[in-house]
């Protein structure tokens, strides 16, 4: 049994993180799965965009899944060009044919941070930008079965984007030139998955 002490005067940050992720963790084993499939995924659009990608995606029933995505790219490249980030993306689906199989609609949430410099299409073409974006919005996608285990799914997300970010002069310190705030409705994701599920 866990047990969280409400009358201690001094809470510990990362006890308190502990017992609330076990807390998580409990309820979620205790969630009957019938049936269950776990299905693996990595995002190849962003994989070849040197972003890495990972998903996992659990099966609630025979029309809901639930799923976290995320992204790690720790690269720098030539000439002072870097776009580091990092995000996690936390999904729920609904099937219209059944869970993995054909068309769906989601819900998500989504939260990152990015490091970039020199480039344009982020207005950084001259710059440098770091800071934190969050978000979430609808997807809507189709899943293709192309054996028992492995399919291919395409899906496109649009949404709300908050992004916080400080612009510097130049690539590795400079010049801070302030604190900027964007607030988006935008397309917020594409994605041509590769697809393992584990039945």
């Amino acid at each position: 049994m866990i047990r969280l002490n409400i009358h201690s005067t001094k809470l510990n940050k990362s006890d308190i993180k502990l017992k609330l992720f076990l807390l998580l963790l409990v309820s979620f084993a205790s969630l009957r799965l019938e049936a269950q499939y776990v299905a693996l995924k990595s995002n190849l659009v962003y994989d070849a965009i040197a972003v890495p990608s990972l998903g996992a995606e659990v099966r609630i029933d025979s029309i809901l899944t639930v799923g976290v995505s995320g992204t790690y790219c720790p690269f720098s490249f030539a000439s002072g060009r870097k776009w580091k980030n990092w995000s996690v993306r936390p999904e729920v689906r609904r099937w219209f044919r059944k869970s993995f199989n054909g068309p769906f609609v989601g819900a998500d949430v989504f939260y990152g941070y990015f490091n970039a410099s020199r480039i344009p299409f982020l207005g950084l073409k001259d710059r440098r930008g770091e800071g934190r974006f969050i978000g979430g919005g609808f997807t809507a996608g189709w899943h293709r079965i192309l054996s028992p285990h492995w399919g291919l799914e395409f899906s496109v997300a649009a949404g709300y984007v908050n992004i916080s970010y400080d612009k510097y002069l130049n690539y590795e310190c400079g010049y801070n030139e302030g604190h900027n705030v964007r607030n988006l409705i935008t397309p917020t994701g594409i994605s041509m998955s590769l697809v393992y599920v584990i039945r």
